[in-house]
């Protein structure tokens, strides 16, 4: 049996399909022939491109050459639980059932405990008392036996550890069903421990090539890009600047780590909706309907689940993990490769990585696809992604505290409304705009009646109220593309873009009748009311020369008895 989460499908086998045959050359190849082809494989296992070829050449080895129908080669992740990462011998449920299994610390170290030890080589007999612990028990996956009645009996189990340097089992293999029928003699676990040792220094060879690899490349051909976009991203300003930023680190991942798609996902403001904020590699449908789609925190957590994390990213493998058909249906996947093989990247594969502001709050996710390699990310190309997404945090978190201070400065303090600099800016953009659209544009100038009455008779505190309540007056009764400022005192100017005069009278009388109607218990029955000069933007106008024609509107308002509107002469 080999550990698992539970028990295998039956059938008479030990893990279902016939592996590649045995070493041949021989009827019966002595250890000196199964050392030496032993020896010789190993040569591939070090020259293999990534450590998942590793394990399955290392399975096929315990196959073909020591003779086992069947072999499952597991390794321990970074939370110290082992999983299995190749499996050979095995049908593809069993393979998928074996991919999901978590062998934790403490099963691991009481099946070895509880087991025999044969050299290198530990087997726990069938009928172990291990088989009834609530936590062992249900981690042990029973197989049958396909060979010729030996002392390898059903239920029985072997791992051969996987020991690095310092004495620490990284992993283990998990040969299974001898075809000779017989448990492991002490030279053939000799010959396990020796494959499992040459294993183990295959992985330490391989990983460190391709950390090697992936730190040349960032290193030697990205620093002076990664240092350009540090420097863009410290001085990103606003929205419209992030997403440039974001896009250009996106663009710089894919190229330094490997990956042919990024996405990045913003929190908005409710903090539970997750939406795209740019794209590298996608065509222009799938974008806008990414654009299109937003994501819920709880739907995206599906694919970051605790079991899934590698150092701060999570990387979703469909061979151990279920899409949820809702995440599913939202997602833009590439097309599937007809040539696709264990261990390569599958478009249901996923690597995540949360983007985190300097307290570990949330500000979105990082997501990567189509590894260049087509295979799946290994710890140090994790690393790499894992450098740009804190890019993209602090770009995110800057253009935030930006956005912040440019806001404070253009509001003012008292009513919240664009102050008088703001005002002047905007809708400078504003009168542009239209010009250039050649739309429509009209100016009011707003002010309090009598307002100095208020001051002198309630106070400048009762003054400041009822400043707010009026300009909160205003402000809800106007479009989102409108702009209210508050221009000075109790002066206040609305721009309304895109706007005929007459559609701008109803609407800025609007206004006049809704500060009327206005309820202010501290001033009693006093009522306060507003007087206005409307102004249609003139072809080629400037900003100063329709705010004069606007205040001179007003002043015909006021000089006609208050709480009205007057209109400017467009003509």
């Amino acid at each position: 049996m080999v550990l698992s989460p539970q028990e295998a499908p039956g059938g008479p086998g030990a893990l279902g399909s016939e592996p590649a045959p045995p070493l041949a050359g021989r009827a019966q190849p002595t250890p000196v022939d199964v050392l030496r082809e032993i020896l010789r494989r190993a040569r591939g296992l070090t020259s293999a491109l990534h450590c998942h070829e590793v394990l399955r050449l290392s399975a096929e080895t315990a196959c073909q050459v020591l003779g086992y129908q069947a072999c499952g080669v597991a390794l321990r992740g970074e939370g110290g639980t082992f999983r299995y990462e190749a499996l050979v011998g095995g049908s593809a449920d069993e393979e998928r059932q074996l991919r999901r299994c978590v062998v934790s610390t403490g099963v691991y170290e009481a099946v070895v405990d509880a087991s025999v030890a044969v050299g290198p080589v530990y087997w726990l007999p069938p009928g172990s008392k291990l088989e009834d612990d609530p936590e062992v028990g249900p981690a042990l996956l029973r197989t049958g036996v396909s060979g010729p009645a030996g002392s390898w009996q059903e239920g029985s189990l072997l791992l051969v550890p996987l020991v690095d340097a310092g004495g620490t089992a990284v992993g283990f293999l998990a040969p299974e069903d001898p075809r000779s029928g017989d448990l492991p003699g002490a030279v053939e676990a000799m010959l396990l421990g020796s494959l499992a040792e040459l294993t183990e220094i295959a992985l330490e060879t391989v990983c460190a090539r391709e950390a090697a690899q992936q730190a040349r490349v960032v290193a030697e051909t990205q620093r002076r890009q990664l240092e350009e976009l540090l420097a863009a991203s410290v001085a990103v300003r606003g929205r419209d600047a992030l997403d440039d930023v974001l896009g250009e680190i996106s663009r710089t991942l894919t190229r330094a780590g490997g990956f042919r798609r990024a996405g990045i996902h913003l929190l908005e403001e409710d903090r539970r909706t997750l939406r795209v904020r740019c794209t590298v590699s996608l065509e222009a449908p799938e974008d806008r309907r990414l654009r299109d789609t937003p994501y819920t925190l709880d739907e995206i957590a599906a694919v970051m689940q605790p079991d899934m994390r590698v150092s701060r990213s999570y990387l979703f493998d469909h061979r151990r993990h279920e899409m949820p058909a809702e995440l599913d249906a939202k997602m833009v996947k590439p097309a599937p490769d007809p040539d696709w093989v264990d261990g390569a990247w599958h478009p249901l594969d996923m690597l995540t990585v949360p983007l985190l502001d300097p307290d570990g709050e949330l500000l979105g996710v990082l997501s990567v696809d189509e590894p260049v390699s087509g295979q799946l990310p290994g710890p140090p190309q994790v690393r790499t992604v894992e450098m740009f997404a804190d890019q993209c945090s602090l770009a995110v978190v800057e253009a935030r505290r930006y956005e912040k201070a440019l806001a404070e400065a253009g509001a003012d303090p008292l009513t919240g409304l664009a102050n008088r600099r703001a005002l002047l800016t905007r809708a400078g953009e504003i009168l542009a705009d239209a010009e250039r659209r050649r739309l429509p544009c009209t100016v009011g100038f707003l002010d309090l009646d009598h307002f100095k009455e208020v001051n002198d008779r309630w106070g400048h505190a009762v003054g400041d109220e009822v400043l707010v309540e009026v300009s909160r007056a205003m402000a809800e009764r106007l479009r989102s593309s409108d702009l209210v400022a508050r221009y000075g005192g109790e002066e206040f100017v609305v721009v309304l873009p895109g706007t005929r005069l007459d559609r701008a009278v109803g609407i800025i009388e609007g206004l006049r009748r809704r500060v009327a109607a206005l309820e202010l218990p501290k001033l009693g029955r006093h009522r306060v009311s507003i007087s206005g000069g409307v102004a249609l933007v003139r072809p080629g106008e400037t900003l100063a020369e329709v705010f004069a024609r606007a205040d001179a509107a007003l002043y015909a308002a006021k000089n006609a008895g208050r709480d009205r509107l007057s209109v400017a002469d467009a003509a």
